[in-house]
């Protein structure tokens, strides 16, 4: 039965091959495949003796077994958190060094005092929000396809065909996490419920975090 692999190319079929014969043949992840164990043609990414293939090509499929957990993804969450406040803090420095914002003990004081001014509050909120996506958006369009945080955590994020996701879709996946920060993270809880995981942002971008050794 292992030699009854066939591919359907231009609406014709070749084969049979046997299962290292067919990975001899590259198949892509729309490749259109017929394997022993089935009685209808399949997408390659479809079949599970071709999954070890695919993640050897960098393609991870989210699956049931290998979606991050919520709180294996808060970790990762609180790891960038921490990343990128050390990045806002030095960012605030250097503002302050030209002018832009007050000097930093003035601006310690006047923060805690909760009288920072309009501009000063402004800024400092651009700040934040443009290294959240920054950040982000670099690691997760990179071909780590990860932020450092999520490495660590060894999760990556992925589209619905297992690929690394675009510089635009991570900009946009970026993007709705912080419009999910602005309301008080509420649009983070539907990870709890939803049947992949997913966050607002994910559903935006349809990405999954999946665990990269799963």
């Amino acid at each position: 039965m292992d030699d009854r692999y066939y591919i359907l190319e231009d609406g014709e079929q070749t084969g049979p091959f046997s299962l290292d014969e067919l990975i001899d043949q590259e198949p892509d992840i729309h490749a259109r495949v017929l394997s022993p164990e089935e009685n209808a043609w399949k997408d390659a990414c479809d079949l599970p003796e071709l999954y070890d293939y695919f993640r050897a090509r960098g393609i991870y499929f989210p699956t049931e077994t290998n979606l991050a957990s919520p709180l294996v993804r808060l970790g990762a969450f609180a790891i960038d958190f921490i990343l990128a406040g050390i990045i806002w803090e030095l960012v605030i420095l250097l503002l302050s060094s030209r002018g832009v914002l007050p000097n930093i003990d003035t601006l310690l004081r006047v923060y805690a005092l909760g009288k920072l001014s309009a501009h000063d509050m402004m800024v400092m909120e651009m700040v934040v929000y443009l290294t959240l996506i920054i950040y982000n958006t670099l690691g997760e369009a990179s071909a780590m396809k990860a932020s450092i945080g999520k490495r660590i955590c060894g999760l990556i994020v992925v589209n619905a065909d297992g690929e690394g996701i675009s510089l635009l879709i991570a900009l946009a996946r970026s993007l709705g996490k912080v419009v999910s920060i602005s309301f008080w993270f509420i649009p983070f809880i539907s990870i709890f419920w939803t049947e992949h995981r997913q966050t607002l942002h994910d559903f935006l971008a349809k990405t999954y975090v999946i665990k990269r050794d799963a």
